[in-house]
């Protein structure tokens, strides 16, 4: 039997913390389970966070912050861009917002915007303890934990197919926290509730059956699901089971949702967007039965208020790094080739989109409202071309996405080792391996893993090569050539690790971990270098062993 008696942390204890987040809904909604862990794991400690001014409000519903410190970045950029007296006016600006952090004395800051800005500016308040992103002396930007380096691994494009840790999850350990909610929080406050009865009020509907949501609306148009498939769905929703459907989004979104309602043709469609902020829709998806969306901020807020979602990872969006955080949801991923595509990218031809029917959404939505949803036939119609997941916890409070078919997946062997490799060298979470198998004098048991010997050979060249670069650190009468030979030697080394990983796409988080710990080595004493670069060798022969363990046991 596995024993675990923690969680490995590099500043378990909190007093006064300030987390960063300048970003948007979303990622501020899953950052609430990292703020309430810190809270279950220090109680007395008090939480401030740093928001850019246009997310201020959204904070006050956010459950354990004790306050909300805003940022104009927009006036900074518009005061640079006056150049002249702007850049004067911008560098007040900032350095009136450094003065009143360093005077709150916070004993430990977690920056969760990568954002170059953010790190500089924490650079300058200097925080003593810190996690996710910060600067060097010299403005480098570099990140402070390994969790935070799994971040930037994870979401490197080629890298994306082979991660299962939500990135909740990730965030959540980068700030050392075990104990969590398992959920998304939000509160919901009466006068909310009210609003929403009033406004619902006026719906016409004849049906009495469950009370859906419908997000139409997506950050990217190539992750909204078309009009006509919305169209489809609400006909077979209202009229094979009787439901009553609420359309939300903004205003601007107004262009999808209008022509939905139009075409659906019935009293029982009540289009709601456009007529609530953020804390009227949070109510309303409350008192609803459940959502239908794509990887959106109302799903973020449907399952913070326990309300359960079917939702759709289309074009950018992967299910595995952003997936609704409760125990419970339904998320379909499209079987494709090109998907999870680069999210900064266009697509002119959104195949993935012709992967999922409206059909197929209407049956999971009623078989979720049932609660029937723990497996599903190979022939499930409308299945063919897409994956379902159910959302979950595993043994150590991470979630998880659970097949709900027996699709031939190519990545998932991949990801199951991965995800035991990390729980286990950066979590400190005891993982099953292997009997026999591995590398270390043993054989590779499966082909697919090609290349990973290599890695390891390469790892342990490099671990001789800084013994001797140490060695010759230490002896003043090495001549300065046959340093600068095997630092040129090391690099070339560093370089086919990650040709590697770029050559055998389940090697690139391998490699890619590599060269982001070494991008974060720091100092300016030769041999204390030298020793981190050591540790960086030693890290890659351990996981290259370990990944090859685990992937022989699955």
């Amino acid at each position: 039997m596995l024993q675990h008696t923690g969680m490995k942390k590099r500043h378990p204890h909190k007093t006064n913390i300030l987390l960063v987040n300048i970003t948007r809904l979303g990622d501020m909604l899953q950052a609430t389970p990292t703020i309430a862990g810190m809270k279950m794991e220090n109680p007395d400690c008090k939480v401030t966070v740093l928001v850019e001014k246009q997310f201020d409000k959204v904070c006050h519903s956010i459950p354990n912050i004790d306050e909300v410190m805003s940022i104009d970045l927009g006036m900074t950029v518009r005061s640079l861009a006056r150049e002249g007296e702007g850049i004067l006016d911008a560098y007040e600006n900032l350095s009136d917002s450094v003065d009143e952090l360093r005077s709150r004395d916070f004993d430990y800051v977690l920056n969760m915007s990568s954002s170059a800005y953010t790190a500089l500016l924490l650079r300058l308040v200097n925080v003593p303890r810190r996690g996710g992103w910060s600067s060097d002396d010299e403005g480098h930007r570099i990140i402070e934990s390994r969790w935070a380096q799994l971040f930037a691994t994870s979401v490197f494009h080629q890298n994306r197919q082979f991660n299962s840790l939500n990135l909740v999850d990730v965030f959540r350990c980068s700030a050392d926290v075990e104990k969590h909610p398992n959920k998304l929080l939000i509160n919901v406050e009466q006068e909310d509730r009210d609003y929403v009865h009033r406004l619902l009020g006026e719906a016409q509907f004849t049906n009495k059956g469950p009370l859906v949501m419908l997000q139409a609306g997506a950050s990217q148009s190539k992750r909204q699901w078309s009009p006509v498939n919305f169209i489809r769905l609400v006909k077979i929703l209202t009229e094979q089971h009787g439901c009553r459907v609420v359309l939300t989004g903004t205003s601007k979104e107004l262009p999808i949702i209008e022509p939905i309602k139009a075409g659906a043709n019935t009293n029982n469609v009540f289009v709601a967007a456009g007529k609530t902020n953020i804390p009227q829709l949070t109510a309303m998806l409350e008192m609803s039965d459940i959502l239908v969306t794509g990887d959106t901020g109302p799903m973020h807020i449907s399952v913070a208020v326990g309300t359960p979602v079917v939702s759709m990872f289309l074009a950018s969006a992967f299910g595995f790094e952003t997936g609704p955080y409760s125990e419970g949801n339904l998320v379909l991923q499209p079987i494709i080739g090109c998907g999870p595509c680069n999210p900064n990218k266009l697509c002119s031809r959104p195949d993935c989109h012709d992967t999922i029917s409206p059909e197929l959404i209407a049956e999971l939505t009623m078989m979720r409202l049932k609660e029937d949803f723990t497996s599903l036939p190979a022939d499930f119609p409308g299945s063919k071309d897409v994956h379902i997941y159910r959302s979950t916890f595993d043994q150590h409070g991470f979630c998880d996405l659970v097949p709900l078919m027996n699709h031939n997946d190519w990545y998932q062997k991949y990801r199951e080792a991965y995800r035991k490799l990390w729980l286990e060298d950066l979590g400190g979470f005891p993982q099953e391996r292997a009997k026999s198998g591995g590398l270390g004098g043993l054989q590779v048991v499966d082909s697919a893993l090609e290349g990973i010997d290599q890695i390891a050979a390469l790892a342990e060249q490099g671990a001789r090569s800084i013994d001797e670069l140490k060695r010759y650190i230490s002896d003043t009468t090495v001549p300065p050539a046959l340093l600068g030979a095997t630092t040129e030697k090391l690099g070339e080394l560093d370089r086919k690790i990650e040709e590697i990983g770029f050559y055998y796409p389940y090697l690139g988080p391998l490699s890619r971990m590599f060269l982001f710990a070494k991008e974060n080595i720091s100092g300016t004493d030769a041999g204390d270098l030298a020793s981190q670069m050591g540790r960086n060798y030693s890290d890659l022969s351990g996981r290259a062993a370990a990944l090859s363990e685990f992937y022989s046991t699955l």
